[in-house]
């Protein structure tokens, strides 16, 4: 069996390509999705605009988890 020094060259100079540009389109697309995605989703929004879900704190809920669910199954949501 003959070992080319020519063919493992090249075959490391691959690899090497390979993981720097792998690594390179992960970071970039990591970057584009920071980019993309807003900064905190759940703020509450400015203008006129109001939010939908405001979240009820158990001790002052005027309806007990029975009822909610209750109505939950009549309105069929």
């Amino acid at each position: 069996m003959i070992i080319s020094i020519r063919k493992i060259g090249s075959l490391i100079r691959f690899i090497s390509m390979f993981a720097v540009l792998a690594m390179f389109f992960y970071f970039v697309l990591g970057w584009v999705s920071d980019w993309l995605t807003p900064m905190d989703p759940y703020s509450a929004p400015s203008g006129q605009a109001v939010k939908a879900f405001q979240p009820e704190s158990t001790m002052d809920s005027r309806y007990s988890p029975a009822e909610r669910l209750r109505l939950y199954y009549w309105y069929g949501e």
